[in-house]
């Protein structure tokens, strides 16, 4: 599982990180980090470089994103796609081998390494233009490392804890227990939650601010009371959802479709994204496009994949009038160059990602990756609070989501969706608040591990809801139970058979 101090360097001498907003600096050459870390233009090319994995090499912009939507009940392939190994999630054929499972531990490991090697070597930095900036740039690390553990943990659980260029180095290095990795997630996160500042500036859009760690404890406590069934850490998560809402440096949105449009990049509601200038291919988030463009456009004309679209149960969900499912989705459309499709072949397709370019250059698309926004905090909060027995508290939250969705594009004053008013019971409002999550955060890769942390709560959740609501789970082979977690890749197995026993089933 080695990654190899001379990988990481050779990255950084090339420091594409998520977009010109996150970095500007020129790129460097050198051959070691003795070479390389002497100077404050260094450090934060070193921590740019951290960033870069989110994007550049396809985690949150590629395969292991996809896989998540296609093997929730909120997302199917479209029915033409030929390759089993884009559409294998949808029917949830993954595996040691597959390639969403292998690039999201390789990259969540390629930021650990490189948030690692930015701590190792900060205090070789001798020149300095700004030296009060130095526990900004270690922080912004230690969140990156932290951030890259909680996705691990959330996917594989056990996972090797590497905290030092020594432990890289280690080649026989033996999955941590889950337990420990998260206190030292939770030791890291509480550390930059106190330095990192409340909001960068318009150049530096996507960089972790003192709200995504917060958000990120939010969530590993959501994970550990709801998945772990430690009960006990719900009032955790209250808190630092909380914390969040009464910071003032955030809020909703008037309109939810602005929240994702490139006119409106760095609003309110998006507190921790992956930042896409598209300029460039390197800018770009353009797996966007081949996600959620119809094929109908055609592949090499302004057209994708075709590759996320709703469930027929997703879909229906939302109640009539609901304006994210008019705003949020497309049944046709026009192509960038004026050439217009009545109706996609294979149904609707999700269009709260829309390119500047309406996907004339894929590779540039300029539309922000959303990894926590406001309204998730909000969500976070009403969940902990009912599973606390409030559930007053809880519906008040729930509306808040309820009635921005009314708002429309602002001003409006729909009837739908309509405040909550069923019963207050745990399982009812359990119920409700998950629908809602389900709504919200379409296409945000959150379903799948919702599905998979309520099932600790309710058993069988996961395996029903996908049997229910996604046919395509079933359709090729009977739903396994160990299929909650992913495996760890056989390509890592193989150069370090220390990482076995793998999970229960793979």
């Amino acid at each position: 599982m080695k990654l190899k101090l001379w990988i990481a360097l050779l990255a950084l001498s090339v420091v594409v990180a998520a977009c010109r907003n996150l970095l500007t600096e020129d790129p460097k050459s050198f051959v070691t980090s003795d070479s390389f870390f002497k100077t404050e233009a260094d450090l934060k090319s070193g921590v740019m470089a951290a960033y870069s994995p989110m994007r550049s090499n396809n985690l949150f912009n590629g395969w292991p994103w996809l896989s998540l939507e296609l093997a929730s009940d909120q997302v199917r392939i479209d029915r033409d796609e030929p390759n089993l190994e884009t559409s294998g999630p949808d029917f949830l054929f993954y595996s040691t081998g597959s390639r969403g499972v292998t690039v999201a531990w390789r990259e969540l490991y390629n930021m650990v390494f490189r948030a690692n090697l930015v701590l190792a070597n900060a205090d070789r930095v001798q020149q300095w233009t700004n030296p009060a900036l130095k526990p900004t740039y270690l922080a912004e690390a230690k969140f990156l490392r932290a951030y890259a553990y909680l996705w691990l943990t959330k996917l594989y659980d056990d996972v090797p804890l590497l905290l030092t260029l020594a432990d890289h180095d280690n080649l026989a290095v033996a999955r941590t227990p889950v337990e420990q990795v998260h206190q030292q997630i939770i030791t890291d996160l509480t550390e930059v939650e106190a330095v990192l500042p409340a909001k960068w500036g318009s150049s530096d859009r996507g960089r972790a601010t003192r709200g995504a760690a917060e958000m990120a404890l939010a969530d590993l406590y959501l994970w550990r009371a709801s998945f772990l069934k430690k009960t006990a850490e719900w009032q955790n998560a209250s808190d630092w959802a909380k914390k969040v809402m009464d910071s003032g440096d955030w809020g909703l949105s008037a309109d939810y479709i602005s929240t994702f449009l490139p006119s409106n990049k760095g609003n309110r509601e998006m507190i921790f994204y992956v930042a896409a200038s598209g300029v460039d291919s390197r800018s770009s988030s353009g797996w966007l496009v081949n996600f959620y463009f119809p094929r109908d456009f055609g592949l090499s004309t302004g057209g994708g994949w075709g590759a996320g679209h709703p469930t027929d149960w997703h879909y229906n969900q939302y109640q009539p009038g609901d304006y994210r499912k008019e705003a949020g989705y497309r049944t046709g459309g026009c192509r960038w160059d004026g050439y217009c499709v009545t109706a996609f072949k294979d149904g609707p397709l999700p269009w709260k990602y829309r390119p500047t370019n309406n996907g004339s250059d894929g590779g540039k698309c300029d539309v922000d990756i959303p990894l926590y926004r406001y309204a998730e905090a909000i969500l976070i909060y009403a969940e902990a609070q009912n599973e606390l027995g409030n559930a007053g508290v809880a519906v008040q939250y729930l509306d808040m989501i309820r009635a921005r969705a009314r708002n429309g594009t602002g001003a409006e004053n729909r009837a739908s969706p309509a405040d909550y008013t069923g019963p207050l019971d745990q399982a009812s409002l359990r119920d409700a608040i998950f629908a809602e999550r389900d709504l919200e955060l379409a296409h945000e890769a959150k379903r799948w591990f919702d599905l998979v942390r309520r099932d600790s709560e309710d058993q069988s959740y996961w395996g029903n809801s996908l049997h229910d609501h996604d046919p395509n789970s079933w359709r090729m082979q009977a739903i396994q139970d160990y299929k909650k977690r992913w495996p760890v890749p056989q390509s890592e197995i193989d150069l370090n058979p220390n990482l076995l026993p793998n999970n229960p089933g793979y």
